[in-house]
């Protein structure tokens, strides 16, 4: 399956997803306010001929999916920048993280997906690519294994394309049911966070499933 992709939000994670995407053949539109900027031009040389620039609104409209992934404080006005999504799926990476990254402005009754499904007007929001950092999403397979990347969402078709843009990254994919299960998937990324700036673990590590054999 080959996808037309929009990225909006194109810091670390954003531009390590557009890499691994566009590697895969997926045609990559970069969604960027300085369509000049010599660093989304080299971006989109480096992803090479499946990217192209364009404003976040135009790469929305010409996409299939998009992709977002925008620092928190900025997203509500983005996303509300990007117009009518007619139905299109939106992988939301975000985070509503605290600016000194010691916890999440929501939770328990509502998540950063949730307020990103109120704003993005027509969007089937999904939740995915969130729970890890960019230099794991750039190399999911850690010691042999492929780090697990849960998402969720309340749309069955949008969340088989949203397994689609994960296995292609490299993860194993782990649906966890219906967007209300955002509000487990944010903290983790807090638990994360913590586990490689404060408890000594640093960032090339990742969250992995182990199953039983079954002796059936």
């Amino acid at each position: 399956m080959r996808l037309k992709i929009a990225i909006v939000g194109v810091g670390n994670v954003g531009s390590t997803l557009a890499r691994s995407l566009g590697e895969k053949g997926h045609s990559i539109f970069l969604g960027v306010r300085d369509q000049s900027s010599e660093k989304m031009k080299m971006l989109a040389s480096e992803i090479g001929r499946n990217a192209t620039l364009h404003s976040p609104q135009e790469a929305v409209r010409l996409a299939d999916v998009t992709v977002l992934a925008t620092p928190w404080p900025a997203t509500e006005e983005v996303v509300k920048s990007l117009g009518d999504f007619q139905g299109k799926p939106l992988v939301d990476c975000t985070n509503p993280l605290k600016k000194d990254l010691s916890g999440l402005t929501l939770g328990f009754e509502t998540s950063g997906a949730k307020q990103i499904q109120d704003w993005a007007e027509n969007a089937k929001v999904v939740k995915g690519f969130n729970t890890t950092g960019f230099n794991i999403m750039a190399e999911p397979v850690v010691d042999g294994r492929k780090a697990a990347m849960f998402y969720c969402g309340d749309d069955s078709s949008v969340n088989k394309l949203a397994r689609v843009l994960i296995e292609d990254v490299g993860f194993e994919a782990i649906e966890a049911g219906p967007l209300s299960s955002a509000r487990y998937l944010e903290p983790m990324a807090l638990l994360w966070i913590a586990g490689a700036y404060k408890f000594g673990l640093g960032r090339d590590y990742a969250f992995g499933i182990l199953r039983r054999p079954s002796l059936a």
